[in-house]
């Protein structure tokens, strides 16, 4: 009887933890909204500068501008896969017990790892052309270093999705 007892105390604390967990989310959830918003107003004030100032006769500017804009439509995607996914994780959460929830999450997790993964290495090819683009404002150092650090998240994309383990 007093192990049962036990039993029910660990699982009330591991429901109050559980509950408690994913109503921290929620404030993380609207941070991002907010983030998104701004993002959204910034990309429109980038075109409507653009577009007032007639930067947009300019062919080098004009793909500066695009891959800007291409830019900014990555992280938001990027923010919005997060978002979705924490939002899905915390339905999934209120839903599922056991091991149905243990294989949904492990899958919806590699899912979500190989897409940020991809858009992350898209964000940085563009930024990288931008500073191509722009090459007289950097150091050949700096180009350098850019284009290492993208080396290095494409040697990190292929080592984790074609090395990677049985999950």
């Amino acid at each position: 009887m007093g192990e049962q007892k036990h039993e029910t105390e660990t699982s009330d604390e591991f429901d109050l933890a559980n509950r408690l967990t994913r109503l921290a989310q929620i404030p993380m959830l609207i941070g991002l909204t907010i983030g998104m918003v701004l993002f959204l107003i910034t990309f429109f004030v980038d075109l409507y500068d653009a577009i007032s100032t007639y930067e947009f006769l300019d062919r080098k500017k004009t793909i500066l501008l695009i891959l800007n804009l291409l830019d900014m439509v990555f992280i938001a995607n990027l923010v919005v896969m997060v978002a979705n996914n924490t939002y899905n994780t915390y339905r999934l959460k209120a839903s599922a017990q056991g091991e149905g929830y243990i294989k949904e999450s492990e899958r919806a997790y590699r899912r979500m790892k190989h897409r940020i993964v991809s858009t992350i290495i898209i964000i940085s090819s563009i930024h990288v052309l931008s500073e191509l683009l722009e090459f007289s404002q950097l150091t050949t150092l700096q180009v350098v270093a850019l284009f290492g650090f993208h080396l290095i998240l494409l040697a990190t994309y292929v080592v984790t999705n074609v090395f990677r383990s049985s999950d």
